[in-house]
């Protein structure tokens, strides 16, 4: 998906059938890491209070955000919080920084502000290194920065307005998550069924735009939180329904399962989606 800038959004509800801190951590783990193998740019968590149960909004987003951030520099951000008692259930994310010069873009945090226009930074190196600043730009202490690395051995880097490996968590309601997408698509599996034929419509969409990709929860789909009757869900792909969606899309349409879980549908569904050319 050259070109195209990926965000994946999820309800407040995300983790409502979880029994324990236990699952929905691990849950919430395969969320993050689907974002993280199909490249999300941003995972965006919408209200949907009604669908809350013990753990809500704050939960969720702490914990991705969590995920989202370097494993090297989870201790320095996050040091012990309850929501994050269960974080050893976590898959890896790891997401890709090598750039096609062989370079390696690394998230950092200021350490330390300097004299003459150097700061310190934390970037998962041995130890925290020296870097020139940006021209024009001031840094302070906590502050969390890209760094590219061109050589670990010696160490060769330079603080860069690039975007950090991985995607950033952030909370909206659905309407504002939805308004700077020009494609909005809803999962649901009464949306038109996605067929290898009308595949090659929906990427057609898709390239080189904004393109969002919204979820329900457990036993709580889409329709339910939007309040929309599952007769009225449109499969014609130029209907629009006022949702704020361009298309409702049933990515798995052999559903073998009475239910799919969230994280099993985004896989699903981004799976196709992000196909190449």
């Amino acid at each position: 998906m050259n070109g195209t800038t990926l965000d994946v959004i999820v309800p407040s509800s995300l983790v409502r059938e979880a029994e324990d801190g236990r699952e929905a951590t691990r849950k919430l783990g395969y969320v993050a890491r689907a974002a993280t193998i199909f490249r999300a740019d941003r995972l965006v968590v919408f209200p949907d209070r009604e669908g809350e149960r013990r753990r809500g909004g704050e939960y969720v987003r702490t914990v991705l955000e969590y995920c989202a951030t370097p494993s090297y520099l989870r201790r320095e951000v996050w040091g012990k919080r309850e929501e994050l008692r269960h974080v050893g259930v976590l898959p890896p994310m790891r997401p890709a920084r090598s750039g096609p010069d062989g370079s390696e873009l690394r998230e950092g945090i200021v350490t330390e502000v300097g004299p003459e226009g150097r700061v310190r930074v934390n970037c998962g190196t041995q130890h925290p290194i020296s870097l020139h600043a940006s021209p024009g730009r001031e840094y302070v202490e906590g502050e969390r920065v890209t760094v590219r690395v061109s050589s670990r051995e010696p160490v060769r880097a330079r603080l860069t307005d690039d975007p950090a490996p991985g995607f950033r968590v952030t909370g909206a309601a659905l309407e504002d998550a939805l308004a700077d997408a020009e494609t909005a698509i809803a999962t649901s599996r009464h949306g038109r069924e996605l067929s290898v034929s009308g595949l090659a419509d929906v990427r057609a969409r898709m390239r080189d735009t904004h393109v969002a990709v919204a979820f329900g929860s457990p036993g709580r789909g889409l329709p339910a939180i939007l309040g929309v009757d599952t007769e009225d869900v449109p499969v014609d792909p130029d209907a629009t329904d006022g949702s704020g969606f361009d298309l409702w899309l049933n990515a798995i349409p052999r559903q073998g399962s009475e239910v799919v879980r969230t994280e099993e549908a985004i896989f699903a569904a981004l799976s196709p989606l992000t196909l190449t050319e």
